[in-house]
Order: structure tokens, then C-alpha cells, then sequence
């Protein structure tokens, strides 16, 4: 059986959609669990034949009625293409609706039925001849435009339709000498259209380009009332991304924000979460002082609007004590808060909660437990990452929403899978409730209903992948499939997965250093994952202590510790046993009976993206690392490693190595007697290393080397 036909998702699963018979996914993994295949063709040079290839062309098209949503054309070799939708507009839609349900946003915000009244029409006389709008006013130009806008109620019509060209290019001739309000009418009219099929077809793209110079022209002379409604008719079209007008506005509002009432400061963010920024000139902490100011004359809905302005410009709280309100609001209000505004408030305060409040992290996921069993998925997911960026482990909270996801894992897409997979690899959690998660996200990933999902989000499955290889799960017709050439080929398709190759390396190292030994699936070519070794290999601590980073400078002081107990740097060094893993290790020998060994020269030489393996026999050198375990190896406030750590300790002894981890926690305790006596503690733990006398010998010699720099300075 030819290369071709194992079971690689992208190839296998593209023919099965194209051709309609998934089944192909079904006989190819049979064929990788059969081994049924020759080995010739699974050479690590084997190259990308052109049914590896997949072509990708992007294009925008209109929808739905007034959206704008980007569609994705993958076309494969048989000539099919595939759209599939990338942009979905539930979050947003979600907080205009909690605009439009407040009173207080009425004057300024438009629901779909409030679009240009539906009997207009019918009062107007029919249109002119194409020869006569020349001869017509501006407003009976607009009139004939909202009439006919209305009647695509009763009976849609097709703006690019030849008959409507010249009633659009009048329109767009006399827009400027509309008033106010009629203006408005027009661009109300606009959304009434069925969907064309992108923003830029003639007549579409000439009126709202027109459209949008117009309003951006007046925004000067109108009010804070009337630059929201204009925009809000803006976001019906859905155009507010791309349109100036939004842009000038939030441009305008922007040093108005310290002066803004509590509405609007709301409706401002939601405007500024559509174009996806917050001007440079804007203060952040001017807009953080407003929001604690009017923080409880909001509601938590409203607060869960103006945490997805923040959360979608990427903008991000520094002000502790609005922090803090934030979080004590929403424990007060858990029970009765929808679950898209907890979410939008969740990603805020996964971002903004500082290291020095892990502990009121903590607190929000105790007040969150409760309400695990009435949340939706997306939710969810966002209580179980709400943790991450501080290490912050809630076992009970993290059990359950594992076992909710095990439960309905079917429904969840493709990218929920990905992070509530990296979430428990970071925590190396092995739910209580649902031990066999690992099993059910592998048989998930090999459905053909995911085809669709793997291929667009081919990031996706390769980083979920990696996550259960992490954990020591290897799912062996998965790792091929994530290694495979067409696999590769999509993921060096798109700018946004440029940092793939570090997870793609660190797959193709853990199966050379852990993988089945029946393992014949694909592997990188040699040359690939040198490449890409050599690309992320980290960096060895060289220079001045002053340019270290805070990890280089303790793995420097433990080096000078370790050297001291071992009697000198001659039996040591500072290398990367795993070349993929981004901080280097300590490395020394030991004979049978513990002694200090110096280093092999052949060790020393070897180069820094090797895989540097135990050398000569077992019986006569005991091979050592250390591992010096810095402020983020460790789950907070508890002595366990976190996820990529654990494989990193795992590995080291698949090689043969003796492992020992220093905690920075304890080990960063002033006195030198304090910290020999942490690596006495790991060595006697993980090494082979006889330590008798040697702490004390190592403390006389490292006090003597400290008073005589002492007298050198003085």
C-alpha cells in the first residue's frame, strides 16, 4: 500500500468529502491499525506529490442580510471547492441585543424591524427613465432609492441588477446634498438588500464607499447621540470594520472618554470591539479611572459589553482595584448573568488579574463551581483557561467541566477541544471523573464529520496532538497524520501558524525519544528537523549576569552550587540534553558508587541541536541531569510540575538519564547553607550521587571564595 493511502486527514479526509465517500477515512485507518502498508514509501524524505497540495484562496462574501462574513474556498485537486464560514458574529450580536434591551440605548441604537418603515413604497410613483435622474432632485433620488430598498421586503431584487445602475450612480452623485436624516434613511436603506456576493461588486461598493465618505464628512458637526446612531446603522451592515466612519469616531470619542456618561461609555467599547482597536493617543488609564467610577451604575451586562471592547482590541486592565471590582461584581451576580457576557468578562480577567492576585483568581473559580452545571460550553471552556496565564489549579472545577466536555464531546468544535485538551496538559490532569478523555478526544479526531474542522483549522489537531503526546498519550495514526506532508504543507500555508514548528518539532523529537518501537507511520524529513531544532533551540547563558534573564541567572548559581559539592566545574555542564525543550539542563556523571566522573570530551563536543543520549556502559558511569525547575515550572502555590515539565523529566529518563528537579521556591531562600541544603534534598531524591560530607565541604569552599571577593572589592 503506497504512502498515499495511510490515513492522513488532510489527503485521505479531503477526497472523502470531495467525492462524498467518507468512508475512505474509515478504510485507511484500518489500514494504519492492519500495518498493511510498505515501509519504502515512509522514507523521511518522502516528498509532497500533488494530491498532498491543498490551494487556498480567500474571498469576502455577503452572507446574510447586512453581514459580511469571510468564507474560506479550498479547492483540491479534483476542481471542488469547499466553503467553509471562519467568522461567526454571535458574541457581538449578543451585546447589541443587550443595548437594544436597555432604554436607555434606544435613541441611540436600531433594531432589524426599525429599518425604514415597510409601507413607504407604496406611496411612491415608479421610477423615471434611466435618461431622466439627471433631472431629478436629491431627495427624489433618495425617495426612489428607500422605496425600492423596501419593496426587496415583499419581492428581494438584486442590486447589481443593470435596472438599478443608474438609480445607484444618482444616488451616489447627489448624497451630499441630503440632509441629516435623510442620509441616515439611505444607509438604513442599504441593509434592506438581499446579500450580494462581496463588499466590493459595483453598485454595492459605490454606494457604501459614498455612504461612508458622506457621514465621515459631518461627524464634526453632530453630537454624541447622532455619531452612535449613524454607526450603530453601520453595524446592521455590518460593514463597521471596514467603514472610516467607525474609525474617525472612535477616533473622535476617544479623548472624550474621562468625560463619557455610563451608557456611553458602554455603546463607545462596543463600537471600538467592531473595529478591533483603541486609538494609541486614548489613555488607558483614563478609560480604566471612568469604568471604576460608573462600574455600579452598570449592570453586569453591560459590564460584559465593555469587556469585550477591551477584550477584542487587545487592551488589558492594569488598574488593580478595577480589577477587583470587577470580580467582586461578578460574584455577585453569577447566578442571574448570561453566559456570553461571563464569558467576554472571564477572557478580560484571564488577562488582566496580576500574579500578586492569583488568589482572588482563585476565589472567583470557588464562586464559579456552583454554576459549572448551568453553563454552555464556550463558557465553560473559558472557566477552565480562566487559570492558565497565572498557573492557578482548581482540581474541582477543571474535574468537572473535563467531564462535561467527555460527555458531549460530539457537539464541541474542533478549537474547544484543542484548548480544554491544553488546559489539562498544563495542570497534567488526568480527570478523576473522566479518565478516559484521552481516548474519546482521539476517536473524536478521527471522525469523518471533523474533516471539514481539521482542514481549516489545521493548527488545531496538530497542537491537540501534541498535547496528548505531552500527557504520554501517542495515538499513532493521529501523530501520522499531524506529521504528514500535506498536513505540513497547510500549515505552512497561513502567516498565523509561524510558530508551528516548534510544536511540530517537539512531536517529531517525543517519538524519537518516546514513540511506540512499532511505530512505521511519517516522521520528519532529517533535514526539516534540524531546520526547525536549530530554529527554536534555545539560548545557553553566556555574557554578563546583568543582560540574564531571571531563569539563565539561578541556572548559573546552581551551576556554581553543584560544582562546589562535586568538587569542581570539570564534572559538569550546562546543555540541551532535549533540544526541543527551550531551557538547557545541568549534566554530570557518577561511577557505581556515586563518585564524580569527569565529563566524556566526546559528550562536551557534541553539537547544541543533538539529542545528547547516556554514553558508554551503565554499569560503569550513572548519567545526571538536573533540572533546574524556575517560577513557571510549578503549578501555583503547590509542588507540581506543570504539563511540559512532567514530559520533560519523563524523557530525560527514557533516555537513561537520573533526574533531579530544583523548586526555585525553595531553593530561592537567602542563605547559602539554605540553598546547599535544597540541592542536597533534590540530588538525595533523583540522583546517583553519594553526597556524604559534601554540602559542608562545598559550604567552607563557597564561604572562603565569598570573603575573599569581599576583600578584593574592599
Amino acid at each position: 500500500m503506497c504512502a498515499q493511502r495511510l490515513w492522513p486527514t488532510v489527503q485521505a479526509l479531503g477526497r472523502g468529502l470531495v467525492s462524498s465517500r467518507s468512508e475512505i477515512i474509515q478504510q485507511g485507518v484500518k489500514a494504519y491499525n492492519a500495518q498493511n502498508f510498505n515501509p519504502n514509501h515512509l522514507s523521511q524524505g518522502h516528498s509532497i506529490s500533488s494530491h498532498d497540495r491543498f490551494p487556498l484562496s480567500q474571498r469576502i462574501i455577503h452572507t446574510s442580510r447586512g453581514s459580511f462574513n469571510k468564507v474560506v474556498a479550498r479547492s483540491f485537486h479534483s476542481g471542488t471547492v469547499l466553503l467553509v464560514k471562519e467568522f461567526n458574529d454571535t458574541e457581538n450580536e449578543h451585546a447589541h441585543a443587550v443595548l437594544r434591551s436597555l432604554p436607555a440605548y434606544h435613541a441611540t441604537t436600531v433594531a432589524k424591524e426599525e429599518i425604514s418603515g415597510s409601507t413607504f413604497y407604496h406611496q411612491y410613483t415608479f421610477p423615471p427613465l434611466d435618461a431622466e435622474w439627471a433631472r431629478c432632485s436629491a431627495d427624489e433620488v433618495a425617495n426612489r432609492f428607500i422605496a425600492t430598498s423596501q419593496e426587496c421586503r415583499y419581492r428581494p431584487m438584486d442590486l447589481e441588477d443593470r435596472k438599478h445602475s443608474e438609480l445607484c450612480s444618482a444616488l451616489v452623485r447627489n448624497l451630499r446634498q441630503l440632509s441629516d436624516n435623510q442620509l441616515l434613511k439611505v444607509l438604513s436603506a442599504l441593509s434592506l438588500w438581499p446579500p450580494t456576493n462581496a463588499t466590493t461588486t459595483p453598485n454595492f461598493v459605490a454606494l457604501w464607499n459614498a455612504l461612508d465618505q458622506a457621514c465621515t464628512e459631518r461627524i464634526n458637526r453632530w453630537d454624541m447621540t447622532r455619531m452612535f446612531l449613524v454607526a450603530d446603522h453601520w453595524y446592521a451592515l455590518r460593514l463597521s470594520r471596514i467603514s472610516m466612519y467607525n474609525i474617525q469616531m472612535t477616533k473622535l470619542l476617544g479623548r472624550k472618554v474621562s468625560t463619557m456618561g455610563p451608557t456611553q461609555l458602554v455603546q463607545y467599547l462596543f463600537y471600538a470591539n467592531l473595529s478591533r482597536k483603541l486609538e494609541p493617543f486614548i489613555i488607558k488609564k483614563d478609560i480604566e479611572k471612568r469604568i471604576s467610577e460608573v462600574l455600579s451604575q452598570i449592570s453586569i451586562e453591560e459590564l460584559g459589553v465593555i469587556a469585550m471592547g477591551f477584550f477584542k482590541t487587545q487592551t488589558f486592565l492594569k488598574n488593580e482595584r478595577l480589577v477587583q471590582g470587577i470580580v467582586k461584581k461578578t460574584q455577585e451576580n453569577l447566578e442571574c448573568v448570561s453566559d456570553a457576557s461571563l464569558c467576554a468578562i472571564l477572557k478580560l480577567l484571564r488577562k488582566s488579574i496580576p500574579v500578586t492576585q492569583w488568589k482572588l483568581l482563585h476565589s472567583l473559580l470557588d464562586s464559579l463551581v456552583p454554576q459549572l452545571d448551568r453553563l454552555n460550553h464556550m463558557c465553560l471552556l473559558q472557566v477552565a483557561l480562566l487559570g492558565n496565564d497565572l498557573l492557578v489549579y482548581h482540581p474541582q472545577a477543571i474535574d468537572i467541566i473535563a467531564s462535561k466536555f467527555a460527555s458531549d464531546i460530539s457537539s464541541i468544535r474542533l478549537k474547544d477541544i484543542e484548548r480544554i485538551t491544553f488546559a489539562l496538559m498544563l495542570y497534567n490532569c488526568v480527570p478523576p471523573s473522566r479518565p478516559d478523555i484521552f481516548s474519546l478526544i482521539a476517536e473524536e479526531l478521527r471522525k469523518p464529520e471533523r474533516t471539514m474542522e481539521i482542514n481549516h483549522y489545521p493548527k488545531c489537531f496538530v497542537s491537540c496532538v501534541v498535547y496528548l503526546t505531552t500527557l504520554g498519550f501517542f495515538p499513532q495514526d493521529l501523530i501520522s497524520a499531524a506529521l504528514q506532508p500535506s498536513m505540513l504543507n497547510l500549515l505552512s500555508m497561513s502567516r498565523h501558524y509561524s510558530d508551528m514548528g516548534r510544536e511540530v518539532s517537539e512531536l517529531e523529537w517525543a517519538m524519537l525519544i518516546e514513540g511506540p518501537p512499532n511505530y512505521q507511520g511519517y516522521r520528519l524529513n532529517p533535514d526539516l528537523r534540524q531546520q526547525l531544532t536549530r530554529e527554536y533551540l534555545g539560548n545557553l547563558p553566556v555574557g554578563p549576569i546583568k543582560g540574564m534573564t531571571h531563569q539563565e541567572k539561578l541556572l548559573i548559581e546552581v551551576k556554581e552550587k553543584l560544582a562546589a559539592m562535586l568538587g569542581g566545574h570539570e564534572f559538569l555542564t550546562i546543555t540541551h540534553v532535549l533540544p526541543h525543550v527551550q531551557t538547557p539542563d545541568l549534566v554530570f556523571c557518577t561511577d557505581a558508587e556515586g563518585q564524580p566522573v569527569v565529563l566524556p570530551q566526546e559528550y562536551r563536543d557534541l553539537a547544541a541541536t543533538d539529542l545528547k543520549r547516556p554514553m558508554g556502559w551503565p554499569r560503569e558511569m550513572r548519567w545526571n541531569t538536573v533540572v533546574v525547575a524556575g517560577r513557571n515550572s510549578f503549578i501555583r502555590n503547590t509542588e507540581e510540575l506543570r504539563g511540559n515539565v512532567h514530559m520533560r523529566k519523563r524523557q530525560l529518563s527514557n533516555l537513561g538519564y537520573y533526574v533531579s528537579v530544583i523548586p526555585y521556591m525553595e531553593y530561592n531562600r537567602k542563605s547559602l547553607r539554605a540553598k546547599l541544603s535544597c540541592l542536597d534534598r533534590s540530588l538525595k531524591e533523583g540522583s546517583s550521587l553519594c553526597l556524604d560530607g559534601r554540602v559542608e565541604s562545598a559550604w567552607v569552599n563557597l564561604k572562603a571564595s565569598v570573603e575573599r571577593q569581599d576583600e578584593m572589592v574592599g
